[in-house]
């Protein structure tokens, strides 16, 4: 059995994820907090063999402290970051941190499953933040050196295409145009190199698994 913590400012999402997970007859939450500040208490009362940490916390909450200040007194615990975006900033910084891995909020119940289950395998983490962050120049699909070359904006919006929203709702949601979000679409794209919106998101979507993406033709 696979004992799971949740550390997330939101209930629902606490509430939700725990329901997921319970349904799952190798994993089963031990607890679930909205802040970092009774962590180690938690940990020293109910032990979790895995810590789901959202990144963003609060303004005076530092999810990347918490996380490195857990790893140090309880090393065997492995601390997967989740965030509604995949910036890669804080990927590097959560891997710095000592986190075994970053995921997504928007990932499917079934891959987060399996990258919880996988952490009982040695250096799972490790490898998978490998894989995540280097620059493979040579390698199909790689998609890594390209989002950094996006900015905050375009991450965003990146994100929100991830989500399935179209470009009237983006608009909505930032105060913008339509205009103007269909300039950051395009530019999404140029930098990617996709030719369509869904060929973008198959991109990042494979490459955050540590997965190759292949496009139509290439073997």
């Amino acid at each position: 059995m696979i004992r799971i913590g949740i550390v997330d400012d939101h209930p629902v999402f606490r509430l939700g994820l725990t329901r997921l997970f319970d349904r799952e007859p190798d994993l089963t939450v031990v607890w679930d907090v909205g802040t970092s500040t009774t962590l180690h208490e938690r940990m020293t009362t109910e032990p979790a063999d895995v810590v789901l940490m959202d990144l963003n916390l609060g303004p005076d909450e530092d999810a990347l402290a918490a996380t490195s200040a857990l790893r140090e007194k309880f090393d065997s615990v492995k601390v997967i970051v989740i965030s509604a975006s995949l910036d890669w900033e804080a990927v590097t910084a959560a891997r710095a941190a000592g986190a075994s891995g970053y995921l997504p909020k928007d990932l499917s119940v079934e891959d987060m499953v399996a990258a919880i289950r996988g952490l009982s395998t040695p250096d799972f983490g490790r490898r998978r933040f490998t894989d995540l962050l280097k620059i493979r120049p040579n390698a199909v699909g790689s998609v890594v050196p390209m989002l950094s070359a996006l900015t905050r904006r375009e991450n965003e919006v990146l994100y929100a295409l991830r989500r399935g929203q179209t470009n009237k709702e983006i608009a909505a949601h930032f105060g913008v145009s339509i205009t103007t979000v269909n300039k950051h679409v395009q530019q999404v794209l140029k930098k990617l190199h996709a030719r369509t919106r869904a060929q973008a998101v198959a991109m990042v979507n494979a490459d955050a698994l540590g997965r190759p993406y292949r496009k139509a033709g290439q073997r």
